[in-house]
């Protein structure tokens, strides 16, 4: 997937993932199309505004999403881009983002206020984590078998990096953090994100069962699409938390 551009996921032609770097780990944003003038991005990069500004007129209805307190680097540059866009965040998210630079913002709480969405998508609240992260899932239609399936854009919780960085102190980090290769929950995330580990571990479980998830979309790392990812997941969480 090339950096700095957009590119639609595999059987789901609403739903468009950008990568870039900062620093030195590969990040994801995500764009959800409503219509040719409106749409919800996800954790917005400031190297993917070109390329969004390259399909979308400056009159478009964007909605921004902080999936945590933590996903706000790029945001300032899209809000200069795009100075009526609507912002939301969970409560707890609110809260820290205000003590980030955004004060002056009117952030809407999903927990009330939620920007239009795609069919089939809505607004998960995982419990536990310190900076009030959410999901985003899409329950997809049964397939030939009736086996019920779904989406899931899941933030920080959840790294899936095909190898370790090319870049030295990236490589070291991430060996060190437990954080590549593969699917994984790093170091970082057991312990200064998730402020629950148990009530996470219980939540999620409970959610994969219901879920059955075979898209994964983290904030870091590739897009996975695999029917045995929930096996996957269950493993990882069960290891790691």
């Amino acid at each position: 997937m090339k950096k700095n551009r957009w590119h639609t996921v595999e059987s789901h032609p609403e739903l468009l993932v950008g990568q870039y770097v900062v620093p030195n780990f590969v990040s994801n944003s995500m764009i959800l199309k409503l219509s040719e003038n409106e749409c919800v991005i996800m954790s917005p990069g400031e190297p993917l505004l070109p390329a969004f500004q390259e399909t979308y007129s400056q009159d478009v209805k964007l909605h921004i999403i902080f999936p945590n307190a933590f996903h706000h680097i790029g945001a300032q540059a899209w809000l200069e881009a795009f100075p009526n866009a609507c912002l939301y965040a969970s409560e707890l998210a609110i809260e820290q983002l205000k003590e980030k630079g955004f004060a002056e913002h009117d952030i809407l709480p999903l927990e009330q206020n939620q920007p239009p969405l795609p069919e089939h998508y809505d607004i998960l609240f995982p419990p536990g984590h310190k900076a009030g992260d959410i999901w985003v899932r899409k329950q997809n239609p049964v397939d030939r078998h009736n086996v019920k399936t779904s989406s899931w854009i899941t933030c920080d919780s959840f790294l899936n990096y095909d190898r370790v960085s090319n870049q030295p102190i990236a490589r070291f980090m991430q060996k060190l953090l437990g954080a590549a290769p593969g699917l994984k929950i790093s170091q970082v995330v057991k312990w200064f994100i998730l402020s629950n580990r148990q009530s996470f571990k219980t939540w999620v479980l409970d959610q994969l069962s219901q879920d059955n998830p075979t898209t994964l979309i983290p904030s870091h790392g590739e897009v996975r699409q695999d029917p045995l990812l929930p096996a996957n997941i269950r493993k990882v969480i069960n290891q790691r938390l």
